[in-house]
């Protein structure tokens, strides 16, 4: 039988379905490499059943190809904005590429206030989704960071400054250069040999390799900067650190189908932002508020949309940085498409866009809850004109 031909715009579904019948695999055969049900595989395919960021691993596992295939980012850029951030996504690669730090120092530096400066704008950026835009001032503040006579106060600045590329690099789609970055980051960090700074680039490989669907190298990765940096908790920022380490160590073991070590680093995280209440060290809008919305994606993510309804209730995210409140609004959609709350995700996924749209525009997650609405036939002009902006076909 000829295969059918892929659409322009695939879904997952549709593209585990041209995977596995690229391998003349049957549903059954596939779905049992998976360790899944055959009915659930056909429904994933047809894409009646949603696939959350750990079963995906495996479906890649089973079909012998990388998770970014089956999610299919990049995507291909649906505005200016992210046609920018791709461009931009390119040349910061190149820069890195061009810029060890055993590059020499210069004749003439960029002096570090100016750096300082430039990096301080960068983060902000970031924190507000222009993706674009940190990543147009990524291109010449990357060759400014090396070579120079300064060496101990540009460090200070990498690390912060590598962890926002990586950050920008993974949220339109490029996680093997966002590695990059994190080599970066830990290359400083490891001339530093502070340990605080150690723990924010372990942490940022960590969140490379979860995204890649590495998820036991993740775990490790985090696990080492958790018990070294329990050795140095009277540093400034060291406990916020250890807490969030925490909330990633959790959501890598349920990556790794740990339930009972996920909840036990979720409990410990919440103890530790109990006794540091609500912080910025590190850009990370570490407190009790964090710990809540990633209590609510482990409870989406574990098959508990009522619960994580209920979580999300209880948390205020004005005030946050819009990098923190767009997943939220994200989570608070597929929450509700999972509930069969339609009109009221449209309404979350709406305030995401709003909120970051290049993020929006760019996740897997909130277009495939966007092309979900769709399938449900979902109708009115906001559902719609939103599926165009993102470049999202039924």
């Amino acid at each position: 039988m000829p295969r059918r031909p892929v659409p322009s715009d695939p879904s997952v579904g549709q593209r585990i379905r041209a995977r596995r019948e690229l391998r003349n695999w049957s549903i059954r055969h596939a779905a049992s490499r998976a360790g899944i049900s055959h009915t659930s595989w056909s429904r994933i395919e047809h894409g009646t059943q949603r696939t959350d960021r750990y079963m995906i691993v495996d479906l890649a596992a089973a079909l012998e190809c990388s998770v970014v295939e089956l999610t299919g980012q990049p995507y291909t850029p649906a505005d200016r904005q992210l046609e920018s951030a791709r461009i931009g996504a390119e040349r910061v690669w190149r820069a890195m590429m061009n810029h060890p730090l055993t590059e020499p120092a210069r004749q003439d530096p960029t002096p570090v206030d100016a750096l300082l400066q430039e990096s301080t704008l960068v983060r902000d950026l970031y924190a507000r989704c222009d993706y674009a835009g940190a990543l147009h001032r990524l291109v010449s503040l990357v060759p400014g960071l090396h070579g120079q006579k300064d060496q101990r106060a540009t460090l200070k600045v990498m690390v912060p400054v590598y962890g926002v590329a990586m950050g920008c690099l993974l949220n339109v789609g490029y996680p093997a250069q966002a590695l990059l970055a994190v080599d970066h980051c830990e290359d400083a960090a490891q001339r530093l040999e502070e340990p605080v700074a150690l723990a924010v680039a372990a942490a940022n490989r960590a969140r490379v390799l979860a995204y890649s669907g590495a998820y036991g190298p993740a775990r490790s990765a985090a696990g080492r900067a958790s018990d070294d940096l329990e050795h140095h908790l009277d540093a400034p920022a060291a406990l916020d650190l250890l807490g969030f380490l925490h909330l990633a160590r959790a959501h890598h073991s349920s990556g790794v189908r740990d339930a009972g070590t996920a909840e036990s680093h979720l409990a410990e995280a919440a103890r530790i932002a109990q006794r540091t209440g609500e912080t910025t060290s590190w850009d990370m809008a570490w407190g009790p508020r964090n710990v809540a919305l990633w209590q609510m994606a482990h409870q989406l993510d574990t098959g508990r949309p009522g619960e994580a309804v209920e979580t999300a209730a209880r948390v205020r995210v004005d005030g946050l940085p819009a990098v923190r409140q767009v997943y939220f609004y994200m989570d608070m959609a597929r929450g509700h498409v999972d509930l069969g709350h339609d009109r009221d995700a449209v309404r979350w996924l709406l305030t995401a866009e709003r909120t970051g749209q290049q993020h929006t525009r760019s996740s897997t997650s909130a277009r495939e809850t966007a092309r979900a609405l769709l399938r449900r036939g979902v109708g009115g002009s906001e559902l719609r004109g939103l599926c165009e902006r993102m470049g999202v076909a039924d």
